[in-house]
């Protein structure tokens, strides 16, 4: 299967919603983190029964520890839970005891939810936004910003 082409900072963007982003987040381990983060889609329509959706997110997770390295995770699954792409995010300033295989703790989190038929797109955001993440720069902007609206900002502006 070829490799499907990488969205651009201002797709991605266009996928986050101010209301899905917390800056301070109060969990400090993996699993309350994770339910902190999925609550922030309580009201999207794209989600109809958010507990499902949380139980499958926790047994992908179960699957593979999406700790990425340089404190991020992204926790992702493709499910008849989501109608349609959704991503929540969550910063914390203390870090969350992600059980990392690098052992440090996580300070940024994207949790992904996508409808099972759209394997492509699943891959295009889950790749796309890895490689963004992986810039030194882009993740200490993320780290700093003060509200949700400058962290989509730093994502939509940032130069690919």
């Amino acid at each position: 299967m070829p490799k499907p082409p990488a969205m651009t900072a201002a797709q991605l963007a266009a996928l986050l919603r101010p209301e899905a982003i917390a800056l301070s987040l109060q969990a400090r381990q993996k699993i309350p983190a994770l339910r902190e983060i999925a609550a922030l889609l309580a009201a999207n329509a794209a989600i109809p029964n958010l507990e499902t959706f949380v139980q499958e997110i926790l047994a992908r997770e179960r699957e593979g520890n999406t700790a990425l390295g340089h404190a991020i995770a992204m926790p992702h699954a493709r499910t008849d839970q989501c109608r349609a792409i959704v991503i929540a995010v969550g910063r914390s300033a203390n870090g969350i005891d992600y059980q990392a295989t690098d052992g440090r703790p996580v300070n940024l989190v994207f949790l992904i939810g996508t409808p099972k038929p759209q394997v492509t797109e699943y891959l295009r955001v889950v790749g796309s936004l890895a490689r963004i993440l992986s810039r030194d720069d882009i993740r200490r902007q993320l780290l700093s910003v003060p509200d949700a609206t400058q962290f989509i900002a730093a994502i939509a502006g940032m130069k690919e």
